[in-house]
């Protein structure tokens, strides 16, 4: 039995089991633990008591305590309040759970976070707003909020030369040591990367290289130069990396596989005619009926880089990237090939097409790749994922108490990224860094410029592919991104509908939760549209069911699948650098100037390389406490019909998962795996 009644003096014996996090060093606390348990009638409480067992060094990383408490008979408690009474020396303590068991019945009470001085928290059962029915819940819920608002601050307005001009909103903290403890890195993560940084990694390769590569001499010296740094097998396109076929093929499922789309019409700058492609295209139609037919795609950025500040390497030369334009098509035969680039807009020498020399239409792929790559970095991975998704968490800590269904829903997938991104603001993206001596645009001006035209349904994935074409399986039977992309969305947004439709039967129900009309308020004019009003198609108010729903899937997916698409596959994209050059260190050429003499000297040196090199295996890699998209180590929720949407959710990544690799098996080309379910992590925390 969990407790044992006195009549005398109405007591009884509760048994506390308290688990302690084995993320974080210090997670554990030298502070004596006080606790008050408070029921469900009329808020009384049993008053404190230390909860300690003699003789034992209780809350330590990664224990589970159990005490037998005797108390005041509450009843089952509703609500725990915990105070560190802190000894000599203040400590904190990172508290996962608490189960209390009273009788014969357990409940369970999700904390996961820090414990400074004081904390109050409820049981697991997930509740919205207009659900709370205890007046003690609703003040709790409500002085929660209240401190989440003074722990969570956004960032000042800034100035004009400031990183965050122009940006998305994010937390107000300078450097990631400053941000709220509960976003800071688990200890494997720490070690891996934070406790060194960017910066760092990259200066200790630079010194590795300093003596044995002094100059690139031939192509095959950036092979050995990724071996030297890593120590590392050669990308599995090697044997075919100058082909057009695998040209169209990283484009179509590679690292940007939504930066083109079907081509009607050509832009106004474009001088590529019928009379550059006509003995490429099948079946003799000319190129405007390939439009017509949905067969030619485009590369257009020959718009998106103009005013964008243009970096130099640590040599003080001038870097370049073309404002390039490449025209693909889709042939009846099943390939995706480039057909024509112009490098230079309203510029005829400058457009190629495979019947010029080797090295002319080499040098031109390689061009496009830079423009290609710069705008991958920026905007794709960066302004499209980090950037954007930060003000989502900050207004998720910001808005809502830890018992509302949404804050567990989303929590999972918000909770890491603020801290990959005040490192990245730190040591990537602003002026100066050596990320931005190794890429041809600055980092910040460019994810500046594109934010500008930003639209929530940017990260609608089903909508973006459609818009841009790419949602055609009989003109891309190939591109397995979309498929995989679209299969995951629904097996997401189904899990989403699941769980919203659970507590949220009628539109009125979610337009009369106050916390999430103060979440959509909060996130669109404060988070998304804080310095020009612009809140980029994000309502300050929901109003019905399936926004929510949209709204919650496009995070989940946003900081899982999309991100996984723009950021793993860089190291096998970028480590051999003439595959997909950062920069060029020459303008671009025009028809008839290319050379092998003219390539090396247009590609990147030796450091420009190897920050190249560097930085893609580091943002390429997976923690060894990683976890994957359907993975719920923290116990947030607890309500029977919700870890029940989990399991089908699971096995539905899981049914899709082996479909992926069945596929796989029979791939006439490479396989695509980088949106396998189990190398897709749930959040952006790297």
């Amino acid at each position: 039995m969990g407790c044992c009644s006195s009549k005398t003096d109405n007591t009884v014996e509760y048994t506390l089991h308290i688990l302690t996090s084995d993320a974080f060093k210090g997670a554990g606390s030298d502070s004596s633990v006080y606790i008050d348990m408070i029921g469900e009638q009329n808020g009384i409480g049993t008053g404190w008591i230390k909860v300690h067992n003699v003789h034992k060094n209780d809350f330590e990383r990664g224990k589970m305590d159990k005490f037998k408490i005797k108390a005041k008979d509450i009843g089952l408690p509703l609500i725990i309040r915990l105070e560190l009474r802190h000894r000599s020396k203040p400590d904190k303590w990172a508290c996962d759970e608490i189960t209390v068991l009273y009788g014969n019945t357990e409940v369970m009470f999700p904390v996961y976070d820090w414990i400074e001085n004081e904390i109050w928290f409820t049981r697991g059962k997930a509740l919205t707003h207009t659900q709370v029915k205890s007046p003690a819940v609703k003040s709790m819920r409500q002085r929660e909020i209240e401190a989440t608002k003074v722990k969570f601050q956004w960032i000042v307005r800034p100035n004009i030369d400031d990183i965050g001009w122009g940006l998305p909103r994010y937390v107000d903290a300078t450097t990631f040591k400053e941000l709220p403890k509960i976003f800071h890195a688990t200890d494997v993560r720490q070690d891996n990367l934070f406790s060194r940084g960017f910066e760092a990694i990259v200066n200790r390769a630079l010194a590795t290289v300093k003596n044995a590569f002094s100059k690139i001499d031939d192509l095959d010296d950036y092979s050995r130069l990724y071996k030297h740094l890593q120590e590392d097998q050669d990308p599995v396109f090697m044997d075919r990396w100058k082909t057009d076929a695998e040209f169209g093929r990283q484009q179509l499922i590679g690292i940007s596989p939504t930066s083109i789309s079907k081509c009607t019409t050509l832009p106004d700058c474009c001088q590529i005619s019928h009379s550059h492609v006509y003995d490429i295209l099948n079946n003799g139609y000319s190129l405007e009926q390939e439009m017509q037919r949905g067969r030619i795609f485009i590369g257009d950025y020959s718009e998106v880089f103009q005013g964008v500040i243009r970096n130099k390497n640590s040599k003080g030369d001038e870097l370049y990237c073309p404002d390039a334009i490449c025209l693909y098509y889709a042939s009846p035969e099943e390939d995706f090939i480039p057909i024509a680039i112009q490098l230079v807009p309203n510029d005829p020498e400058t457009i190629f097409t495979p019947k010029d020399s080797a090295e002319d239409w080499l040098l031109a792929k390689m061009y496009f790749k830079v423009a290609l790559s710069n705008l991958h970095e920026w905007h794709y991975h960066f302004m499209l994922t980090h950037n954007v998704m930060e003000p989502f968490a900050v207004s998720l800590f910001r808005c809502f108490p830890r018992s509302h269904p949404i804050y567990k829903l989303l929590r999972p997938h918000l909770q890491t990224v603020s801290i990959i991104n005040a490192l990245a603001r730190d040591t990537l993206i602003k002026k100066g860094t050596l990320a931005n001596k190794a890429l041809a645009l600055e980092g910040e001006d460019l994810a500046r410029h594109t934010f500008k035209d930003f639209k929530m349904d940017d990260l609608v994935i089903p909508k973006v592919l459609k818009e841009r074409g790419l949602d055609d399986k009989e003109i891309l039977p190939k591109n397995y991104y979309r498929d995989d992309a679209l299969s995951l969305w629904q097996i997401i947004e189904k899990f989403v509908s699941d769980i919203i439709k659970h507590f949220y039967e009628h539109d009125q129900d979610v337009l009369l939760d106050e916390e999430i009309q103060a979440f959509a308020k909060d996130m669109a004019h404060e988070g998304l549209g804080w310095q020009d009003g612009n809140t980029r198609g994000l309502d300050s108010k929901i109003e019905d069911v399936d926004t929510l729903i949209c709204l919650c899937t496009s995070i989940i997916y946003t900081s899982s699948v999309q991100h996984a698409t723009v950021n793993f596959p860089q190291y096998e994209t970028y480590k051999f650098v003439p595959n997909s050059p950062l920069a060029m260190r020459l303008p671009p050429h025009k028809r008839g100037e290319a050379t092998m003499s003219r390539i090396l000297k247009s590609l990147p040196d030796v450091d420009m390389a190897t920050i190249t090199i560097t930085i893609a295996y580091t943002l390429s890699s997976f923690s060894p406490d990683e976890v994957y998209l359907g993975e719920y180590p923290m116990r947030l929720f607890t309500d029977p019909e919700v870890l029940t949407f989990i399991d089908h959710y699971q096995k539905a990544l899981k049914l899709y998962s082996d479909k992926v690799k069945e596929r796989n098996e029979y791939a006439d080309e490479y396989a695509y795996e980088y949106l396998l379910p189990d190398r897709v992590p749930n959040s952006i925390a790297i």
